[in-house]
C-alpha cells in the first residue's frame, strides 16, 4: 500500500500540487467575495486526484484550505471536506471515469440535474427582495417549486437533452461529481451549522437564509443548502477537469 502511495507523489506532481492549490484559492476567494452561491475551490484538487490519484488528491484538497485559512478563517475547518473531495477525485480518476464513455441515460441524468440546480439558483436570486433596511431576503424552495413548476420541468428536460447530445462521453465524470457533492454535504453540515452558525461568508448563506425562511432548523437548512449547491459546484468542478483532460495531448497526460 505504501508503495502505492509513492506512486502518487512523483516530481511531475510535486511540481502540479503547489499550482493546483494556487488555482483553488484564486478562483475560490474570487467566488466568496462575488457571493456566488457556489464554491468552484476544488478544480486543482479534482485534477490533481484525477491525473495522480486518491492522496495526491486528498493532501492537494486539505492543504488548501489550511493555506487558504491563514487570510480566509472559514476555510481551516473544512479541510476535511476538501480531503475526502480530493480521495474520491483519485476514486474516479482510477476507475476511468474521465477517460470512458459513459452509456447515454448516464449523461442524460447528470446534464437534468445540473441544468435543474442552476434553474434554482438564478430563480432564487431573481426574486430576492430588499426591505427598507437593506436586508435581502429569498423565497423558500417551496414557493420556487410551486410558482415555477413548469419552468423546472422545462429545465429537466433541456438539461436531459444536453446530456444525451453534447455529454456523451463526460457521464461518469458528471455522475462522481454529484456522488462526491452529496457526500461534502453530509460531511460539511455539522461544522457550518455548529462552528458557524451556518453563516460561512460565502454566497451559499443566501440559501441557507432561504430555506431558514422555509422554517427549517439551522442543521437542516445547512443540510439543505448543501444538497442543492454541492452536487452542482462539485459536478461542474469534475466537469471543468473532464474538459481539461480532454483537451491535453496524449503524450502528456501520459507523463
Amino acid at each position: 500500500m505504501l508503495e502505492n502511495i509513492k506512486k502518487e507523489f512523483s516530481t511531475r506532481i510535486l511540481v502540479l500540487i503547489p499550482i493546483a492549490i494556487a488555482i483553488n484559492i484564486a478562483i475560490g476567494e474570487l467566488v466568496v467575495r462575488l457571493k456566488l452561491p457556489v464554491y468552484l475551490d476544488s478544480i486543482g484538487t479534482v485534477l490533481v486526484g484525477a491525473i495522480a490519484g486518491p492522496w495526491a488528491g486528498a493532501l492537494t484538497g486539505a492543504l488548501t484550505n489550511l493555506i487558504w485559512g491563514l487570510f480566509n478563517p472559514f476555510a481551516a475547518p473544512f479541510f476535511y471536506v476538501a480531503a475526502v473531495i480530493g480521495f474520491l477525485a483519485g476514486l474516479a480518476g482510477k476507475r476511468g471515469a474521465f477517460e470512458n464513455e459513459s452509456p447515454r441515460w448516464l449523461s442524460v441524468l447528470v446534464g437534468a440535474v445540473f441544468v435543474f440546480s442552476l434553474t434554482m439558483f438564478i430563480l432564487a436570486f431573481s426574486n430576492a427582495s430588499i426591505d427598507d433596511t437593506g436586508f435581502t431576503s429569498y423565497p423558500s424552495m417551496a414557493d420556487l417549486f410551486s410558482q415555477y413548476a413548469i419552468i423546472f420541468v422545462v429545465a429537466i428536460l433541456i438539461g436531459a437533452a444536453i446530456g444525451y447530445f453534447l455529454l456523451q462521453r463526460g457521464g461518469y465524470a458528471g455522475f462522481w461529481g454529484l456522488i462526491t457533492g452529496i457526500v461534502a454535504a453530509i460531511i460539511s453540515a455539522p461544522t457550518a451549522a455548529y462552528v458557524f452558525g451556518g453563516v460561512t461568508g460565502s454566497g451559499t448563506d443566501v440559501l441557507v437564509a432561504a430555506f431558514r425562511a422555509s422554517g427549517a432548523g439551522i442543521l437542516s437548512s445547512v443540510m439543505a443548502q448543501g444538497a442543492v449547491s454541492d452536487p452542482f459546484d462539485k459536478m461542474l468542478s469534475f466537469m471543468v477537469v473532464w474538459l481539461i483532460l480532454r483537451s491535453l495531448p496524449a503524450r502528456f497526460k501520459a507523463r
